[in-house]
């Protein structure tokens, strides 16, 4: 594994679909400060330099097509680790954000860069660790690992564990069932939310994650199986 460190850069999931061809599979890029940094639909991602924004390459083709299965993985990883510093209550809100209560504090976007055909995956990673305050108007009330634990983090120190913890689970996928344990994470099972379907503002009925990762929802008494990215969840 090799890092790219920036102090401030525009994006570091955009740094590494424009870099990817001249980097090695599994390069991580972080950076204090994001000025484009974005979560899924084009949301923006606010934090400020005491939390821990990175973005990981994956070029080997291996893993193209459990692209499902790296994005929930990867909140698995998060909340394992979040373990380890003593934190409850946690969850994985579907497909891959990281809930303390009902609160974020992890967001997770994978992107793709494709020609003729695809080049590899990027999987962006925004963790809160040390912020104080949340001043912005948020969808979703965000939280940090100083906020839960009312002390400061070793953002080194996390950074390394989150690494090793990451690339570890990814590479083995295919190798582990890690289904058994990420549906006992599940936020929104047994829920009923409100999801754009096809435009429209349905509510739905969360069954729960199924064991290829889509998602399980009754509309209607009808029972759909969704697949990532196609709808959008207002809690």
């Amino acid at each position: 594994m090799k890092e790219i460190c920036f102090e401030i850069i525009d994006s570091t999931n955009a740094y590494l679909k424009n870099n990817y061809q001249d980097l090695d599979n599994f390069t991580i890029v972080s950076s204090k400060i994001q000025t484009k940094g974005r979560g899924r639909n084009d949301r923006v991602w606010l934090a400020d330099d005491n939390n821990l924004l990175f973005s990981l390459l994956i070029k080997d083709k291996k893993y193209f097509n459990i692209y499902k299965d790296i994005s929930i993985v990867s909140a698995y990883s998060i909340v394992k680790v979040l373990e380890e510093y003593g934190i409850k209550n946690l969850s994985i809100k579907w497909p891959n954000d990281v809930y303390i209560g009902g609160k974020k504090v992890c967001g997770i976007l994978l992107e793709s860069v494709s020609k003729q055909e695809l080049e590899c995956l990027v999987v962006g990673i925004g963790i809160n660790v040390n912020q104080s305050e949340f001043n912005d108007d948020y969808r979703i009330e965000p939280t940090s690992i100083k906020k839960e634990l009312n002390k400061d983090i070793n953002l080194n120190e996390f950074k390394n564990k989150i690494y090793e913890r990451l690339i570890n689970n990814i590479n083995l996928i295919g190798n582990y069932n890690f289904y058994d344990e990420i549906k006992n994470y599940d936020y929104l099972k047994n829920k009923e939310v409100y999801a754009n379907i096809h435009n429209n503002k349905e509510l739905v009925k969360v069954l729960g994650i199924n064991e290829d990762y889509s998602l399980k929802i009754k509309l209607n008494n009808e029972v759909l199986n969704i697949e990532t990215g196609e709808i959008s969840f207002h809690i």
